[in-house]
């Protein structure tokens, strides 16, 4: 990669018919062969837990420029992608590997409302990650300008399991007012519970 930020594609693909997510592993792991090949980084491909079709995943992949094209996943279309720019997290991309549940939690923002919103992210998580009863780490917040006056950003969060997603709603209070504070400056949110193919 080189001195600029990459660009991080996420798409959304779906299949002929539902898939077990277990059929979907080798498939996971010969497009992240093909995005290696291409030069990209295989940030991770996911299977939906709560709030995506059955017929669907994620792709997450990241590359320099804007000008690549994401490799095919094996009997998939792609509906829908974007690209984002990375804000504090990631500081580089890393393929993931960490087994769990990892929460794709989109929001809108008003520009104004970004360099806060960042902030407020940043600081939340210095005492979210050290929770007591739930192990949780974000490992991405991306932004995308979206319609006219709006960004739209992605918060990927990875826990352990569903329980500690649960548990983690009652963050130590640091963390809960931050968030609260977010929450102020966001339209909406829409989460999306997946697992690492």
């Amino acid at each position: 990669m080189s001195a600029s930020p990459p660009v991080y594609r996420v798409a959304r693909v779906r299949f002929e018919r539902p898939r077990p997510a277990e059929s979907l592993r080798g498939p996971a792991e010969d497009w992240a062969a093909a995005c290696r090949d291409a030069g990209l980084v295989p940030w991770g491909a996911f299977a939906g837990l709560l709030g995506l079709r059955t017929d669907e995943a994620f792709l997450v992949a990241a590359g320099e420029g804007a000008g690549w094209q994401l490799p095919p996943f094996d009997r998939a279309a792609v509906t829908e992608q974007a690209d984002f720019a990375p804000t504090v997290r990631p500081v580089e991309p890393v393929p993931q590997h960490t087994p769990g549940v990892y929460v794709f939690r989109t929001f809108e923002i008003a520009p104004a409302d970004l360099e806060p919103f960042v902030r407020l992210s940043a600081e939340a998580w210095e005492s979210f990650e050290h929770g007591p009863g739930y192990r949780a780490e974000p490992r991405a917040l991306l932004r995308r300008d979206a319609d006219p006056g709006a960004v739209a950003m992605l918060l990927i969060t990875w826990y352990d399991s569903l329980e500690s997603w649960e548990r983690s709603r009652t963050p130590p209070p640091a963390a809960r007012e931050n968030f609260q504070r977010r929450a102020a400056l966001t339209r909406w949110a829409l989460p999306i519970a997946t697992r690492l193919l």
